[in-house]
């Protein structure tokens, strides 16, 4: 299990967006994605429309990492993103969630041979 996956899209000062995400990751059966962030993360801005839209797409860019990757036997868990209502960005949500998965094969070691 590798822990404490941080990866960052974006740049808060650009006016363009800004995604950051931490996540944990293990060799699986196969895929899976779980949302284990922990209720009051000091990064989520407390609306749930907000939350559930930037969720969205950190899981489309998650599952374009772990297609793009081969396919790997893998369990990505979601421990922190941030939730922001300027400065989220559905482009850089999903380019952090590919980010996380490519780190996550290398650190684990189970890209496709």
């Amino acid at each position: 299990m590798v822990r404490d996956i941080s990866v960052r899209s974006g740049n808060q000062t650009s006016c363009g967006g800004i995604a950051k995400i931490v996540v944990d990751a293990e060799v699986a059966a196969g895929f899976e994605f779980v949302d284990g962030r922990a209720p009051g993360d000091r990064w989520t801005w407390p609306d749930d429309e907000l939350i559930e839209w930037c969720l969205a797409a950190v899981r489309r860019g998650v599952h374009a990492g772990w297609v793009a990757a081969g396919s790997p036997p893998i369990r990505i868990v979601l421990r922190r993103m941030l939730v922001h209502p300027v400065d989220s960005n559905e482009h850089h949500n999903e380019a952090a969630g590919r980010m996380a998965v490519a780190e996550a094969v290398h650190r684990l070691g189970v890209g496709a041979s």
